[in-house]
């Protein structure tokens, strides 16, 4: 159920069909070593959203390339909106999702930036009324089972960081003529280590990640394989299926939301001067 290819009537009638349950797909622009495309993390989240709604259908919103990215400002082809224009933008989306008669809103994350920010955004759901309830899930997250089968069987490293086997296995399989594995640099995605006094001491500053990865590589893409890719792929759609099930029978969220808005709105109880 992709919107944008929906008439007017299909998406009447997908609004029913689907509970009324839309999917956001996130991702950004950004440097993925000199290997990926620059949309790397939107093209997986597309792709494993599309795979989910074919085993619990949802509506799936186009491709939405806003992400938090500012740390790759210095890389050509990167799209860093300021951090007030981010959570507007994504805010009106969202207003107009609903307008268009969705309950339930699913911002799919497919960029490690996002966590953060998407974590805020859906707590900024509270900062007014609304009558639908924003929920944020990050698609490439697998249960330890799905990781030790994916290691044991195609023999890749088990660490996980950005432009990696994962990333660089998922594209290969979408897309393998975007994959230029020639232009592998070795030892790019070995971490500096910059940030360890501060990571030692459970710092975190916005500088972290430049200080440890300045090349935007973390994590071995040698031995990428289509074959790790697809099963991958497999599992998180599988996964990201299931959370939506849990969502369209979630009938709890939007009930407890209008009483707290209730409760807020209750000046009763509150100690008058």
């Amino acid at each position: 159920m992709l919107w944008e290819n929906l008439t007017v009537k299909q998406f009447e009638a997908a609004l029913e069909s689907t509970g009324r349950v839309c999917v956001l797909p996130i991702g950004c622009l950004e440097k993925h070593g000199d290997h990926l495309p620059l949309g790397t993390d939107m093209m997986i989240a597309r792709e494993i959203a599309e795979k989910s709604a074919e085993i619990e259908p949802f509506v799936l919103f186009p491709y939405y390339i806003f992400g938090q990215v500012s740390e790759v400002r210095h890389y050509a082809g990167t799209v860093a909106l300021s951090s007030e224009l981010q959570l507007r933008l994504l805010q009106e989306v969202c207003k107009e999702i609903r307008r268009n008669g969705f309950h339930k809103i699913v911002l799919a994350n497919g960029h490690g930036g996002n966590n953060n920010l998407l974590s805020y955004f859906v707590q900024t759901m509270l900062d007014e009324r609304k009558d639908y309830v924003v929920y944020a899930y990050n698609l490439w997250e697998l249960n330890a089972d799905q990781l030790a089968h994916l290691d044991q069987s195609y023999e890749t490293p088990d660490d996980y960081g950005h432009a990696d086997h994962m990333e660089t296995s998922q594209i290969l399989h979408m897309n393998p003529d975007l994959v230029h594995m020639d232009r592998l640099n070795p030892g790019e995605w070995v971490s500096m280590e910059r940030g360890r006094p501060l990571t030692e001491h459970k710092l975190s500053a916005g500088i972290h990640w430049y200080m440890e990865f300045p090349n935007q590589i973390a994590g071995d893409p040698s031995l990428s394989s289509a074959a790790y890719g697809k099963e991958y792929i497999s599992f998180c759609a599988a996964n990201f299926a299931k959370a939506i099930h849990t969502v369209k029978n979630d009938h709890d969220s939007l009930k407890l939301q209008t009483e707290f808005f209730d409760r807020c709105d209750d000046v009763s109880n509150i100690p008058q001067a």
